[in-house]
């Protein structure tokens, strides 16, 4: 895990100029806050926890991030506000939605609303960091 941290902070810098992404993170559950924080805080992200849909919505307002990861809560999806409203706020973004447990209707509505990558809860941090990756060097390449 450490040598694919490295490649992804070479390829953006991270390591040499100490910059960082902005990434706003929403998940619901403690552990699963502390995982997400862990891969992206390694990767060099400043990230920025939402405790809550509603303070996400607030943050995506008054902030700039250059991604989101935003739970997908129940198979409600009570995370399709904030995935829609960061899209709209900059229709770039890349926003990551990781669901507690895969449902095939949440993934396509994600999908078709924009998501840039649907994950399963605590994916592992190779997937998370190859998906995190992906979607900010194709957002850079823009």
């Amino acid at each position: 895990m450490r040598n694919a941290i490295k490649a992804v902070n070479k390829r953006f810098g991270h390591a040499d100029e100490g910059s960082k992404f902005r990434t706003l993170l929403v998940v619901e559950d403690a552990s699963d806050v502390r995982y997400y924080y862990g891969i992206l805080h390694a990767l060099g992200h400043e990230v920025i926890i939402a405790e809550s849909y509603a303070q996400a919505l607030a943050l995506l307002e008054r902030e700039r991030f250059d991604m989101a990861v935003v739970g997908q809560g129940s198979p409600a999806f009570e995370g399709r506000e904030v995935l829609v409203h960061a899209l709209e706020m900059n229709p770039q973004m890349p926003v990551l939605v990781v669901a507690r447990t895969l449902d095939i209707d949440c993934y396509l509505e994600a999908m078709e609303i924009g998501a840039a990558d649907y994950l399963e809860r605590c994916a592992a941090p190779r997937d998370v960091m190859r998906s995190v990756d992906a979607h900010l060097q194709m957002k850079t390449a823009a």
